[in-house]
């Protein structure tokens, strides 16, 4: 079945954004219209399906127009704040305090809002507390029935339910400028999906149109208006509770030196991202195997970006890695295995972007191909690298 984001995720192949962009552009959009008028009883607390998504490519590496698409779609649905440009946090706390007047002409008293940039920088303007401030709301359970900043140069603002989204592009030079390291391991990054990409997704110089344009505004607007009238608590198939409950239990076993706080966070962050990815299917409100562990697959997959932005980090020597995609590959009956398989077995070993460097070099060396088939990219061994394998084996035993 295809859901609403593949729809943007194909309309777009001829663009040059990378294609993670739009997946999350388009998972972003979703949470900022369904606001808080859905969640999943975590027994405990209610956990409410909003994002903060962070774009980042190199200056030029088209990370602006995601974000773009994405107000403009919420700003058609029309039920919550799009807040964008230069701003600072004061006023946008005044923003999201004021009343609202909605699609139906109700007046929306709750401070949902939907943060959007094409620059992270230039969306918080000098606000030393920014960061801070956007951490607290992000906990949307925390803030029943309200919120209240009492700092004395901002006066006192109470925030009614508040439910924010944030979605915004920046590169790494602009992102170290925005950030200090107190917002990195205090809390902001823990709670933020970091997309990091080295490369456009294709070519085009658009002096041609595209052979299959994506549908227009309005016609992607007309499913979200039918998410946003979506209301009450998710259910969870028993298959998708038993994969993640097998993936959060090995998840708690890790040992890791992250700092930042975000793999402390990661099941919640997966379940909230599962919540949108079903949104993005149908609005029955069921979380199913198949968006469980796409939820899961994605989410890992930014993990890496993560890392080596707030770390400077990624092992320049991929020998280790490499021999253990080789040996996957060479150990199953088939020779092959998809990209989510090797990434959910071996991610605790290396990153998505370590694996996306192995894998380009061992297709320049004919040792692999790597093609997509429906969703999934699917890497298999290639014959002549099997047998030299078996030979060497062969010979050595």
């Amino acid at each position: 079945m295809r859901s609403w984001v593949d729809i943007i995720v194909d309309g777009t192949a001829e663009f040059e954004a990378p294609e993670r962009f739009w997946y999350w552009a388009g998972l972003a959009t979703i949470a900022a219209c369904v606001k808080k008028n859905v969640y999943l009883d975590r027994y405990a607390y209610k956990l409410y399906p909003n994002m903060y998504v962070l774009l980042m490519a190199k200056s030029g590496g088209r990370k602006g127009n995601p974000p773009s698409l994405a107000k403009r779609l919420v700003g058609i649905v029309n039920n919550t704040r799009v807040i964008s440009g230069r701003n600072t946090i004061e006023a946008i706390l005044k923003d999201l305090g004021k009343a609202q007047t909605g699609p139906d002409g109700a007046v929306v008293k709750e401070a949902t809002g939907f943060i959007t940039s094409g620059e992270l920088a230039s969306l918080l303007v000098e606000s030393p507390k920014a960061l801070d401030i956007l951490t607290d709301l992000y906990d949307t359970h925390a803030h029943v029935p309200h919120w209240k900043n009492t700092l004395k140069t901002a006066g006192v603002d109470t925030l009614k339910e508040p439910c924010i989204n944030l979605l915004a592009a920046t590169n790494e030079v602009h992102f170290k400028s925005v950030l200090s390291r107190k917002d990195i391991i205090g809390g902001f990054i823990a709670r933020t999906i970091v997309v990091l990409e080295f490369k456009r997704r294709t070519i085009n110089s658009l002096m041609y149109e595209p052979t299959s344009p994506m549908p227009t505004d309005e016609e992607l607007s007309v499913y979200l208006k039918e998410v946003a009238k979506c209301r009450g608590k998710f259910s969870i198939e028993e298959s998708a509770k038993k994969d993640y409950d097998i993936w959060y239990r090995n998840l708690a076993q890790m040992t890791d030196s992250d700092q930042t706080g975000n793999i402390e966070r990661l099941g919640d962050t997966a379940l909230k991202v599962a919540m949108n990815i079903s949104l993005s299917y149908t609005t029955e409100m069921i979380i199913t195997r198949e968006h469980m562990d796409e939820a899961i697959s994605k989410t890992i997959e930014c993990v890496g970006g993560m890392k080596k932005v707030t770390m400077g980090g990624g092992n320049s020597d991929y020998a280790y890695a490499t021999s253990i995609v080789l040996r996957e590959l060479l150990d199953r009956a088939d020779h092959r295995r998809t990209r989510k398989q090797i990434l959910s077995k071996y991610w605790g070993e290396f990153d998505a972007l370590t694996l996306d460097r192995i894998i380009e070099t061992l297709v320049q060396t004919d040792a692999i191909t790597a093609e997509r088939e429906d969703k999934e990219i699917v890497y298999t061994m290639t014959p002549e690298t099997v047998e030299a394998y078996m030979k060497f084996k062969k010979e050595v035993n």
